[in-house]
């Protein structure tokens, strides 16, 4: 069946989560909801969360043919799409475990802020794993607050919140990598600290 069919489940599904849990959902009602059998679905999916799964991973790759340039104004229309249809995401990210959509969102942050970390790089000496563990940090950081923004209800916009992380990271990359390219000095007195 043509991919036409994959995304009349998906966006019957959408519509199911305007109004309900994606563990309230079953296939009984997805099939209904778009017009085709059983065996149709399955076909395609294992089961609900492999839809989700589906679009999760189609949106990731959409992403990652953005250019790093481009990436924070792409994630503020997405993260204001997010906002916009804020039921059906907490509809289904309610159904999740908080380290599976962790570690999609890890996938999805790292790219971009892995670019501009290596931007950053080229005027300092530091390794790739230094690199890597300012891409780690910073990844985690905005993974963090797109979590925390979820489990509070996304009750207001989150775009206020991205752009303060923007203006931090674009100010403290070079900081961060200038300090690792320096000797470590190691604290052998805490009470100094």
């Amino acid at each position: 069946m043509p991919k036409s069919t994959k995304e009349g489940i998906q966006k019957a599904l959408y519509e199911l989560l305007r109004t309900k849990t994606l563990d309230e959902i079953t296939v009984t009602e997805l099939v209904e909801q778009c017009g085709i059998s059983r065996q149709a679905f399955y076909y395609h999916f294992s089961d609900l969360y492999a839809v989700v799964d589906w679009t999760l991973q189609e949106k990731l790759e959409a992403l990652n043919q953005i250019p790093g340039s481009q990436w924070w104004a792409m994630m503020n229309q997405i993260m204001e799409e997010l906002y916009v249809n804020r039921v059906v995401v907490l509809n289904a990210y309610r159904a999740y475990e908080r380290s599976y959509v962790e570690y999609h969102l890890r996938q999805w942050t790292r790219m971009p802020i892995q670019v501009r970390v290596a931007e950053a790089a080229r005027h300092h000496r530091v390794t790739q794993e230094q690199q890597d563990f300012v891409t780690e940090l910073c990844s985690q950081g905005l993974v963090n607050l797109i979590l925390n923004w979820f489990d509070r209800g996304m009750r207001s916009p989150f775009t206020d919140r991205l752009d303060d992380l923007y203006a931090i990271l674009d100010g403290s990359l070079d900081y961060m990598l200038a300090r690792l390219s320096q000797p470590r000095h190691h604290f052998d007195n805490p009470e100094k600290v």
